[in-house]
């Protein structure tokens, strides 16, 4: 998920405008309700260092999720420093970014202890999801947020449904709906494929626990985000 101007489409401004949806309430983004979203940031910076360091001196895994290993009753820190861990640099500016980006708006929609739940779910329903569909593949390991990101992301799309996200190679603004549908499909097809070193399963987790989780949570529940789908197809 490669983001563009997204803070500037609606975080900057202190406000959520959108043609295809002028009946969206403004949305105001205060600077004390991205407390919660620079934390996770610094955890994620801190261990990630750590990690760098460790992994690079003495190859560590105690940084990577592998499911067999747990499976046989090793290695369990891994699937909670995983989640904070990434493969390098670019991989953590990339999720450290996006969660800039989304983190602010379910911050201050739902509040800080809801966007910690979302959080935290989506990497707890991630990491089952990965160990029951891996655990007898002792090559397969992962690392990185990008699971619990990735549901901070469909929490954001389903409380500014009219909001849009801009991707490096894609010249126009993609409505969140669409951007959601488009995901979910993609995610999918790559993880039946397989190969690659994106761990596929683990976002759409991470997007379904996002997705209901803060449907359930928000005063309006999945209103505003149908409203838009329907303005959308009309």
């Amino acid at each position: 998920m490669t983001l563009r101007n997204i803070r500037n489409n609606y975080l900057a401004r202190g406000f959520f405008d959108d043609a295809g949806d002028r009946k969206a309430r403004p949305f105001q983004i205060q600077q004390d309700n991205r407390m919660l979203t620079y934390l996770l940031i610094g955890i994620n910076v801190l261990v990630s260092l750590i990690g760098f360091s460790r992994m690079n001196s003495v190859g560590d895994s105690m940084f990577f999720f592998s499911p067999s290993e747990v499976s046989a009753g090793r290695n369990y820190q891994g699937m909670l420093l995983s989640h904070f861990a990434h493969a390098d640099g670019t991989h953590l500016l990339f999720n450290m970014l996006t969660l800039y980006s989304f983190g602010p708006v379910v911050e201050l929609g739902l509040g800080a202890l809801s966007m910690l739940l979302i959080y935290a779910i989506a990497g707890i329903f991630s990491t089952l999801f990965v160990y029951y569909l891996h655990r007898a593949d002792p090559r397969y390991r992962a690392l990185g947020a990008s699971d619990s990101v990735t549901g901070i992301i469909f929490a954001a799309i389903v409380l500014l449904p009219g909001m849009s996200v801009y991707f490096f190679f894609v010249p126009v603004p993609i409505p969140a709906p669409v951007f959601a549908v488009g995901y979910i499909l993609l995610s999918t097809y790559l993880m039946r494929r397989g190969g690659g070193h994106i761990s596929h399963e683990a976002h759409i987790a991470g997007a379904i626990s996002g997705l209901l989780l803060a449907g359930l949570l928000a005063p309006g529940g999945f209103g505003p985000l149908l409203h838009r789908i329907q303005n959308l197809l009309t």
